[in-house]
């Protein structure tokens, strides 16, 4: 029990996000994830997320990362492409479409 505690403290902690700059997060979005999610947040792919309508964005901001991190379906991977600090920019910026 004790270790299980101590492992998710260290996994909370080695997954900390610092704030999101949205501005920033619209450099990364642009050119990351326009093509296809949309310049605006409107997939332009069929089985995207449309952010315009909160699709995909219904979950807290760690989940988010981790998600950008590994990918999901058509998705790739960000991790080693992009920081932590980029990811929570473009959360950030993308939270922004909603």
């Amino acid at each position: 029990m004790k270790r299980s505690v101590v492992s998710i403290l260290l996994l909370m902690v080695s997954s900390a996000v610092v704030a999101g700059d949205p501005f920033k997060g619209r450099e990364v979005y642009q050119q990351h994830c326009a093509s296809c999610h949309g310049a605006d947040g409107r997939p332009t792919q069929l089985g995207v997320p449309d952010f315009t309508r909160g699709q995909g964005l219904l979950v807290g901001d760690l989940q988010l990362v981790e998600t950008l991190r590994t990918g999901k379906n058509m998705m790739p991977a960000y991790q080693g492409m992009l920081s932590d600090q980029q990811l929570a920019d473009a959360i950030t910026y993308i939270r922004t479409l909603f």
